[in-house]
């Protein structure tokens, strides 16, 4: 059997065309090779999430601590220094809070009672929920303020003097149901 002259051609033809394209190697555009994507893309994508980052911590801040915290050696520690002048004086007290107002007898050996108090009632992660009293003092011991509507849920307490000469700390739940004692008992589990 022979093979018809033109057929020989064409398939010397065809031959040639796959051992050159063999030696050569195939050329694609640079947006098809995976290895541009790495190269490029992976930086590009760690500049962008630390611009979001960047955006998102300066528009969002972390609050400051506010439980009488300070800073010994490299590390926070306590100071109870003002919840053992408390104990020391067995301050206690009993809060209620209804009808948009915040009531409060207090007791302990005071040479005299304080003019006003502050107490504190510290959201756990919102800041912008924390409610501040400065409650003023009514006579024999009892102290008033008003006190603005506020979510439910557990907030820290800190009642302190004027002059900061000692503070109690503890933790509530709002609403109150009734009055809730403040003393310096509840020191064992500040906030």
């Amino acid at each position: 059997m022979t093979i018809p002259r033109s057929c020989a051609k064409q398939s010397q033809v065809f031959l040639n065309k796959a051992m050159n394209s063999m030696s050569e190697p195939m050329q694609r555009p640079w947006w098809k090779e995976p290895m541009v994507w790495l190269v490029a893309g992976l930086p590009s994508i760690a500049v962008i999430a630390s611009i979001a980052t960047y955006f998102i911590a300066a528009h969002q801040p972390d609050t400051l601590v506010n439980a009488g915290y300070q800073k010994v050696g490299m590390a926070p520690g306590k100071d109870t220094s003002r919840e053992d002048r408390a104990a020391m004086l067995s301050v206690t007290g009993n809060l209620e809070i209804a009808n948009g107002e915040a009531r409060l007898k207090l007791s302990g050996r005071f040479s005299s009672m304080p003019d006003t108090l502050e107490l504190l009632l510290i959201h756990p992660t919102h800041a912008d929920q924390d409610i501040r009293l400065k409650m003023k003092s009514r006579g024999y011991g009892e102290y008033a303020s008003l006190a603005p509507e506020s979510s439910a849920g557990k907030r820290q307490w800190i009642l302190e003097s004027h002059d900061q000469a000692w503070r109690l700390a503890g933790e509530l739940t709002l609403p109150l149901d009734g009055s809730i004692k403040l003393s310096s008992s509840a020191f064992h589990n500040p906030p």
